[in-house]
């Protein structure tokens, strides 16, 4: 079976629609001629409501720069990014305001997006107080999402240093869903974490895209984690999408050679993983 092109796109209505988005970053002196390299070459991609697309790729693909351009944290020099049928990358720092809260990133060590002299309270309600919302309203929000996340909301008055590692990435979740987001951006959000934490919390993503009816963009090198949360997949290789298809259809039968080297890493470390469970058991 032949997998689908890079053009192809979601079969629902479309959250997110990246067309051409290219990105290049100094290399040295600026004033030297070619000074400069290219991490994001005329990428399109496409995310239905409530679908979960998995951008894959080794290491300095690119993966990372498309979803920090997508959120409008880096400016593209090229190509248009649309949420919900608005073009953002045309849109002034102003014009954009509104837009933001419709995408939100989750990052792999979840404390950087948290003061950490701050209560578990004071994360939660701050992007909240930003949008102008009342005091009341910012408490009832921060306790129902405390709860949605599997954290008890007495603990809401505590500092964020006391949480461990996978209770700040439930808060995190917790922050990024006050301001009722359409788009979620996972930039391997799930890596840091041990197994059965990974799992735990890839669970409660599952749960609250169903609640929320939220749209995922999943970056991550773990073929597993691709496995359990995404519909479909899109391999990155020197800034360019090389393939893209049903996830169970990709992995199964690879045809780039940037694809078949990702599933054959993975095997490869499923196979040390269960050596290594045999000789301790």
């Amino acid at each position: 079976m032949v997998n689908e092109g890079p053009s192809s796109g979601a079969s629902n209505p479309a959250v997110l629609r990246v067309r051409g988005l290219s990105k290049r970053y100094a290399r040295g002196p600026l004033w030297r001629k070619h000074a400069s390299f290219v991490a994001v070459n005329e990428v399109d991609l496409e995310i239905g409501l409530g679908e979960t697309l998995a951008l894959v790729g080794s290491s300095g693909s690119g993966k990372s720069t498309v979803a920090r351009c997508i959120a409008q944290l880096e400016k593209a020099d090229s190509g248009q990014v649309w949420i919900d049928g608005t073009e953002l990358t045309r849109l002034s720092a102003r014009e954009l305001l509104p837009f933001r809260s419709r995408v939100q990133m989750l990052f792999q060590d979840a404390a950087t997006a948290m003061n950490p002299r701050f209560s578990a309270d004071e994360v939660i309600q701050e992007p909240l107080r930003i949008q102008g919302r009342s005091r009341s309203e910012q408490q009832e929000i921060a306790q129902g999402l405390m709860k949605e996340v599997a954290l008890s909301p007495d603990w809401l008055k505590r500092s964020v240093r006391e949480f461990s590692g996978g209770q700040k990435q439930r808060l995190a979740i917790a922050r990024a869903l006050a301001v009722r987001p359409r788009l979620l951006i996972l930039d391997e959000a799930l890596s840091g974490l041990d197994l059965s934490i990974r799992a735990q919390i890839a669970n409660l993503l599952l749960n609250l895209q169903e609640t929320h009816s939220l749209t995922y963009l999943l970056i991550s090198h773990d073929l597993a984690v691709v496995t359990g949360l995404a519909d479909r997949i899109a391999v990155m290789s020197q800034g360019q999408i090389v393939e893209t298809g049903p996830v169970s259809t990709v992995l199964r039968q690879p045809n780039h050679e940037e694809t078949k080297k990702l599933v054959a890493a993975t095997r490869e470390a499923e196979s040390k993983l269960a050596i290594s469970a045999g000789a301790s058991a």
